[in-house]
Parts: structure tokens; sequence; C-alpha cells
């Protein structure tokens, strides 16, 4: 899998209390424009897909969930995602960027955690999946 790239702002997200790993909504939204470190922030940063052919656009209440879980050992805390399978039922793409969003807090309104990066740009066709498996996205120390 692609590495994990954190937003800018996330540490200073958690540390305001915007984010609860334990119960808020986590979407993830494609897009085949790069994020911006200094300012992907919000999900108003991220120019999604196109919405349909198995593909729903990221909005308050909509798009594909995952659920966020974390451990810690010592003083290391891991924060890892469940698996994430987009079925496409018509051309889907092209997109290079899956983009976390966490859709419960307003204020600040779907503030991004991080992306990944798939190095080139990936075009689904019908009936292809994309997958996301499980397992850890970053560490906190």
């Amino acid at each position: 899998m692609a590495t994990f790239t954190e937003s800018d702002c996330l540490s200073e997200d958690i540390a305001n209390k915007v984010h609860d790993f334990n119960s808020d909504t986590f979407r993830i939204a494609l897009t085949n424009t790069a994020p911006v470190l200094g300012t992907t922030f919000l999900l108003s940063n991220v120019t999604q897909i196109a919405n349909g052919n198995g593909y729903t656009t990221v909005a308050d209440g909509a798009g594909a969930v995952t659920t966020l879980t974390f451990s810690r050992t010592g003083q290391v805390t891991t924060v890892s995602g469940t698996q994430v399978v987009f079925t496409a039922t018509g051309a889907v793409g092209p997109f290079q960027y899956a983009v976390w969003i966490n859709d419960t807090p307003t204020t600040p309104l779907n503030p991004v955690i991080g992306w990944i990066n798939h190095g080139s740009p990936i075009t689904m066709a019908n009936t292809d999946t994309y997958t996301i498996p499980a397992g850890a996205l970053f560490t906190i120390n």
C-alpha cells in the first residue's frame, strides 16, 4: 500500500480535540488532484472525482466509511483503518489519491486526516474493484 501522508494540521487538530478516533465517522474521498501539505486541511480543499458509477462523493453523511481504531505500545499510538472496497458500475476515475476525511466535526467542517498517493492515476472499468486494505495508517509519538 502507498505511504500515508498526515495533514499538516493533524497534530493541532488532535490537541484541540477535533478528532475522536473512538466514535467519529471517517470517510475516504478519491481525487486526481494532488493534496497540498500546507493547505489541504478540509474536504472543501479536495477536488473529488465525479460522483457515480460506484463512487459516491464525500459530503456530510455520504461516501465510503472506514472505522479508525488505535492501539498504544509505550509512548507510540498507532492509528489503523478498516478495509474499504470501491466497486465500479461503469468508468470511475482517474484518481491517484485517497483522502481520509472526518465527517463528524462541524468546526472545522470535514477536516482532512491525511492521504495516500498511488504514484500514478488509476482508472476503473465496470466491475473493477479498488481496495484499501485494513491496517496501520500513522503513528502518534
